[in-house]
């Protein structure tokens, strides 16, 4: 699926491959992090992923899983310092959605927050 969806992007929108890159890291890290913290790896979860260019130069994506989401003791817009300080330098867990911040214009959780849906430019 991503990369069909890669492809479509650097045809139709003839994005850098640096921004492909970009991408190919956000889908990857959102979706990992639904099927593995969010469903459990549970085989009967699903994982719901929409995509959609916007205006001709964004890319819109959310991604949904099953489980009971993110700690309602995380404040959203603190999560780096968060996991900072709840994680040390060995542990890879939460490092993926610093990642994710760090490369889209915007990052935005559900109210049930298993839920996340991003908006990067293509340009």
């Amino acid at each position: 699926m991503i990369k069909t969806l890669l492809s479509v992007i650097r045809t139709e929108h003839l994005v850098s491959e640096d921004t492909l890159f970009e991408i190919k890291v956000i889908l990857n890290e959102l979706i990992v992090n639904a099927i593995c913290h969010g469903n459990n790896c549970d085989d009967n979860k699903a994982t719901y992923v929409t995509v959609k260019i916007v205006g001709d130069s964004h890319l819109y994506v959310s991604v949904r899983d099953e489980g009971c989401g993110l700690s309602q003791k995380i404040e959203l817009q603190k999560l780096d310092e968060y996991l900072e300080a709840n994680n040390n330098s060995f542990n890879e867990h939460g490092r993926g959605l610093i990642i994710v911040g760090q490369l889209c214009d915007k990052v935005k959780f559900s109210r049930c927050r298993n839920k996340v849906s991003i908006i990067k430019s293509l340009r």
